[in-house]
């Protein structure tokens, strides 16, 4: 092992201040495998804290493979629009990079743990555990996990299906384990003696859905390439169907000699995207702040790790109402820093060195 430290009597600690009360742990953005294990396994280990947790979700599931995941493992999540009314003492946020929560309430929420492996992002957390270092979420709760079983008396059937569940998010974070990094696999170790390879089976055989080949039609018809970048329109994708983005994503860029990919649509409200790369220097969150940053006067809510990002961006603050005028300087601009990026003399390293002023 790497020697990591998961800091879980730390994390119970802080936890344990909340005990007898209640808290909620928040899946902010789409809901996907990463974000609900981690969030499942946090909400037992506040059990064993002394306190009550609730899962919520603030988009609804779309990708048929998500809905079977929750199915199958029981994953005890509650979908809302606004927070229920039950006297919450504070909340804590899992796979997110920022924290900002994507509802209003009435009074400020303390953010008791925040545990996340973007890019850091300092939040003001009691208890704040952001690595990098790691390709999943996941990879992070598995160490949490093996705390609780070597400490505390456990229910065997629970313990097998957090693993699954946490296998699963490790899985589909690192693209089947082609991005994983050490640290994962040492994660992987750690679930294999408790999870249940033949849900994992079942998991993975689930057919996607018909508002994937909508979406997927979408972008390939409008589909832009320059040097190794794809950028692709996935037209007007309902609520239901916001992940679809994603996997367009994930399906784009194993084309020949693509390098990044970076898919957008109109869902609702927002326009939504997904970045994905094979660059492990090309950082995700940098790149797409940097191009939207250039022509948007306020600040983009968007996020990235190694290979992949993502971003979203409220259609009432774009001053312009004509969307193809919109959509026209997005791909200019990000084809134009695309240009920088491969164009600089110093290399991937001297470009995150770039300021936007200066490009």
């Amino acid at each position: 092992m790497n020697g990591f430290e998961a800091r879980t009597p730390e994390l119970l600690e802080t936890l344990s201040r909340y005990q007898g009360k209640r808290l909620f742990v928040a899946v902010i953005g789409s809901p996907d495998p990463d974000g609900l294990a981690s969030a499942w396994t946090l909400k037992t280990i506040a059990r064993h804290a002394g306190v009550t947790m609730d899962i919520l979700t603030f988009e609804v599931l779309s990708r048929p493979d998500n809905i079977a995941f929750c199915q199958m493992l029981a994953i005890p999540f509650k979908h809302v629009e606004a927070l229920p009314r039950v006297g919450y003492a504070g909340y804590c946020v899992v796979d997110r990079q920022n924290a900002r929560l994507p509802i209003g309430y009435s009074r400020k929420l303390p953010l008791i743990a925040h545990i996340d492996h973007h890019v850091e992002i300092p939040t003001g957390a009691i208890f704040a555990q952001q690595d990098p270092g790691f390709g999943s979420c996941c990879s992070i709760m598995a160490h949490h996990l093996k705390y609780l079983c070597d400490h505390f008396e456990t229910d065997q059937s629970e313990v097998c299906r957090l693993a699954t569940a946490l296998m699963f998010g490790i899985r589909t974070d690192t693209q089947n384990f082609l991005t994983a990094k050490s640290v994962d696999y040492e994660s992987a170790a750690i679930l294999a003696r408790h999870f249940s390879i033949e849900l994992i089976r079942t998991l993975i055989d689930t057919p996607v859905g018909r508002p994937f080949i909508n979406t997927l039609a979408s972008a390939l018809e409008s589909r832009q390439s320059r040097t190794g970048l794809v950028i692709a329109w996935a037209g007007t994708v309902a609520r239901s169907g916001r992940d679809t983005i994603g996997q367009t994503a994930d399906f784009l860029i194993r084309g020949d000699k693509t390098v990044a990919v970076i898919v957008y649509g109109c869902v609702e409200d927002y326009l939504v995207g997904s970045m994905r790369t094979t660059d492990p220097d090309l950082e995700t969150f940098r790149f797409i702040d940097e191009s939207l940053s250039r022509i948007f006067q306020f600040q983009i809510d968007c996020g990235g790790r190694t290979f992949s990002g993502g971003f979203q961006i409220p259609l009432k603050f774009i001053a312009n109402d004509d969307l193809d005028a919109v959509r026209k300087q997005i791909d200019q601009s990000i084809f134009h820093v695309w240009g920088l990026y491969n164009k600089h003399p110093g290399g991937s390293a001297g470009w995150k060195k770039r300021r936007i002023s200066t490009i």
